[in-house]
């Protein structure tokens, strides 16, 4: 039987992976309508339990994804459109945030922090040796910096989540395009590793 995503009067849509795979009954409580979505996922064998490392993955892609959008749409080529920059920073400083924050997951515990460089140094230094080794994997590949280590390609957006958020209150405040890419790739990529996932 077809599922359509129009749900019958009533219920609600029950969605895996993009597709509609069954109904459940039309609640107030959003506490039951997820227990009740749950069920119908186990009852077809579709539920799984997502260690909190690849939730934290998931989310640094998505405001990763968000900031190559903005970059492709306002500031790939010139002129640029400079109501693009805020956001893209804004996006790539918490995706940048989030990666780490998974490295951290994977690996002990969670610093509670904004600050890049931070949450960088309570990595092991297994793990940041990793991230210097794809560092140096993709430099040639970016305009930036040669041969320096990640910590320092980092503090180009190291409060960058908060200042950006706020540039209004500031007078100056500069970030490089590229190397801001350049960090989300290796973190994204280092990241992916430590998760068995390929890219």
């Amino acid at each position: 039987m077809d599922i359509d995503i129009k749900p019958p009067k009533g219920m609600k849509t029950v969605m895996c992976d993009n597709k509609p795979i069954g109904y459940v009954k039309d609640v107030e409580d959003q506490e039951e309508a997820f227990r009740l979505a749950q069920e119908l996922l186990k009852s077809k064998g579709l539920w799984r339990d997502i260690p909190k490392a690849e939730m934290i993955y998931a989310q640094a892609q998505s405001f990763a994804n968000a900031s190559a959008h903005i970059y492709e749409k306002d500031l790939r080529s010139l002129p640029r459109n400079p109501q693009g920059i805020t956001p893209f920073v804004v996006n790539a400083a918490f995706s940048a945030e989030m990666y780490l924050k998974c490295l951290q997951e994977l690996h002990g515990e969670i610093t509670e922090s904004h600050v890049l460089t931070a949450l960088f140094k309570a990595l092991p230094n297994k793990v940041k040796d990793r991230i210097n080794k794809v560092s140096k994997k993709f430099e040639s590949q970016y305009d930036v910096k040669q041969g320096v280590l990640f910590k320092d390609h980092l503090k180009c957006i190291n409060n960058a989540f908060i200042n950006w958020r706020y540039i209004y209150e500031k007078s100056t405040e500069y970030v490089s395009i590229q190397q801001t890419i350049f960090v989300l790739q290796v973190l994204h990529e280092t990241t992916a590793i430590e998760l068995g996932i390929k890219t």
